[in-house]
């Protein structure tokens, strides 16, 4: 007898199922659906860009599931770096001011000659917060700040387009008793977690007790107080620089030989913090903590000097050395800092130049457009496909509101030329009106005046040949 109908139907469906089971077991291998071995592909991805990475995860779930791993976006980050080192460029995190409107603009740059100019980013940062400040970049990572309480704190990947806000700490500061909170990042490689720290500052006339310290884990989200075992003061409202995940300040301590300026680091592998001496500053002298060749640096100059750079590093065994001084020919108006290279970045009239050390001549130069001068902040930065559980998409400003933007900043600035114009021309207007006003009053009296002189001289000339009487009468 042939099959029933049922049976043919169960064959059928095993059959079908183990089919999608095989099937299955393929996919789970990101590469083995392509013709080369899965680790030459994968060693191919890893040194492609970010753009293209996102790209190529559109070709099929393989290479998307590939370009997800964590092992993956490590290695991919590591040839990036790597790839930096070699060229000796790297791109360039810009925060700005807009000259009219005053909003914080966030570009990127790189100096790559065959790279694009100046790019500005879309923002996750509320437009409509008046003060922002860029804490640093990290590994891709964007960290940004509200100050001076260190509000709205946000990690974000531009390369990714992804952001997400931190919850705020339970611990609020006291108006009148506390002076600001000092934000700072840092990523712990061994448990591939990035650390927001949030550093409470006290108001020196009230007391010199050292700052309250709480931490959070982007694993939790939960912050947690540490102690200040150093007993240190930081004088800035972000850390001044983060040197392969450890983020530095400069902070002032006090102990038996009295108070003085130190360089203070977060130990990220015993959570906690420790203490470096400063290399000499004197008096009329600015210094500024650097990234130079991926150790701390610090940059020294005169405040009257404005050819001359004094470069510094910090070695392990012998303390601070200086290593040389930046002659720089041109002059300058403002030092914004070094780059991981060891470029010296500078600000002029014109925009900002980077300056070779090694050759003494100037490796590029950019500005951006309608950029307020003085508001330059640049930072280094490495493109990373890092992601951060909870983050969502950075919406791009659409071409509507961006002509709204423009229409609004163009009325507002026409507006305000025309009370300036007003201010200038109508006490000018009322000036004039009052001198013509003025004039024509005297024109009017000295009329009067001359009809009057007429009419008397009339008469006197008609007494003096009319009258019989002695000339006492006129």
């Amino acid at each position: 007898m042939p099959p029933s109908k049922g049976k043919g139907n169960g064959k059928k469906k095993g059959k079908g199922k183990g089919s999608s089971k095989k099937t299955k077991n393929t996919l789970s291998d990101p590469t083995s659906s392509c013709i080369f071995p899965r680790e030459i592909i994968s060693n191919i991805l890893s040194r492609l860009p970010v753009k293209t990475l996102l790209r190529f995860s559109c070709v099929c779930k393989p290479w998307k599931k590939l370009i997800s791993k964590p092992n993956f976006i490590a290695t991919h980050f590591r040839h990036s770096s790597s790839l930096q080192s070699a060229t000796c460029t790297s791109p360039i995190f810009i925060h700005t001011r807009h000259i009219k409107s005053f909003d914080h603009v966030l570009s990127l740059f790189d100096p790559h000659p065959e790279s694009s100019p100046v790019v500005e980013l879309d923002s996750p940062f509320p437009s409509y917060f008046q003060d922002m400040l860029v804490v640093g970049c990290c590994n891709g990572i964007v960290c940004l700040s509200q100050p001076p309480w260190g509000e709205m704190i946000t990690l974000w990947n531009p390369a990714m387009r992804q952001y997400r806000t931190i919850k705020l700490s339970k611990t609020k500061p006291l108006m009148g008793i506390h002076s600001c909170v000092s934000v700072g990042l840092a990523y712990d490689s061994q448990e591939n977690d990035f650390l927001i720290l949030s550093l409470l500052c006290f108001r020196p006339a009230e007391t010199r007790a050292p700052d309250e310290v709480e931490m959070c884990s982007t694993k939790s989200f939960s912050w947690k107080k540490l102690k200040n075992e150093v007993g240190f003061r930081v004088l800035g409202l972000i850390c001044n620089v983060i040197i392969k995940g450890v983020p530095y300040w400069r902070a002032v301590v006090e102990d038996a030989h009295g108070s003085r300026e130190v360089l203070v680091y977060f130990d990220v592998s015993k959570k906690v913090f420790d203490k470096l001496p400063m290399p000499g500053i004197r008096v009329g002298t600015k210094g500024y903590p650097v990234n130079l060749e991926d150790s701390l640096g610090m940059l020294i100059w005169e405040k009257t000097d404005k050819y001359n750079v004094n470069v510094w590093v910090m070695d392990d065994e012998d303390g601070w050395s200086k290593k040389c001084n930046v002659g720089i020919t041109f002059g300058f108006d403002r030092t914004l800092g070094c780059l991981r290279n060891g470029d010296i970045v500078v600000e002029d009239e014109n925009g900002v130049l980077l300056f070779d050390p090694v050759t003494s001549s100037v490796k590029a130069k950019f500005s951006i457009e309608n950029a307020k001068k003085g508001s330059y902040v640049i930072f280094d930065y490495s493109e990373s496909l890092v992601l951060i559980g909870g983050m969502l998409p950075v919406k791009k400003e659409a071409a509507e509101g961006k002509l709204a933007r423009e229409y609004l900043l163009k009325r507002t600035y026409y507006q305000a030329k025309e009370e300036q114009i007003k201010r200038t021309i109508f006490p000018l207007l009322a000036s004039l009106a009052f001198q013509l006003e003025f004039g024509s009053i005297m024109e009017s009296v000295n009329t009067k005046k001359r009809v009057t002189e007429n009419k008397k001289s009339t008469i006197r000339s008609f007494l003096s040949h009319n009258c019989v009487c002695s000339s006492s009468c006129y």
